[in-house]
């Protein structure tokens, strides 16, 4: 399990950061997140303008296990403020088990600092460990290079678009999914 993550990304507190597990009781934190987010944002996160957090998806966010929902947060400085979320949950319908969709949100002024990349390396490397084989992001028509970058270390298997924005489907490398493989078996 990858617990906890320094990354040092300026020269003083204000602009360190790391990653923890989500936890049911950053409920509030997770809504603090939401609302420095912009309109924008949140749009490119969850494809509608929304005035809150979806509670179902907040629910399953805080306390799904990580088997079925793996949430990840970036806290920010010596407060540890919550600037960005990742995701791998089950998709919803069937399922084969082995895929995950992948899901970040990123106070916008934390975006491009490399907390995405950092996040969805991490969801990866857990989701690898689970047996997951494939994840699935999706992002709105015009912003495939950000579907490029989440992609980044993956190998894409299938990229489709329809009305409703731009799929990529990638598999995880075989050499993650052998050492994660090991891994669980060293106590």
């Amino acid at each position: 399990m990858t617990a906890v993550m320094e990354t040092p990304v300026g020269l003083d507190s204000r602009h360190s950061w790391r990653i923890t597990p989500v936890r049911p009781e950053d409920r509030s934190d997770v809504q603090r997140l939401f609302a420095a987010c912009s309109v924008a944002s949140v749009r490119h996160r969850f494809r509608a303008p929304l005035p809150a957090f979806p509670a179902r998806h907040l629910d399953e966010l805080l306390a799904g296990p990580p088997e079925r929902h793996d949430a990840l947060a970036v806290r920010a400085g010596a407060g540890g403020e919550l600037v960005a979320l990742g995701s791998l949950a089950q998709p919803y319908g069937p399922s084969d088990g082995h895929t995950a969709e992948l899901a970040l949100l990123v106070v916008d002024a934390w975006q491009r600092r490399g907390l995405g990349r950092a996040l969805t390396a991490a969801l990866v490397e857990r989701a690898a460990r689970r047996g997951v084989t494939r994840v699935v992001a999706e992002v709105e028509h015009g912003r495939g290079r950000l579907l490029t970058a989440v992609g980044r270390g993956l190998t894409l298997v299938r990229r489709t678009a329809d009305r409703d924005g731009i799929t990529g489907v990638f598999a995880i490398p075989g050499d993650l999914l052998v050492r994660t493989s090991v891994d669980r078996l060293v106590p």
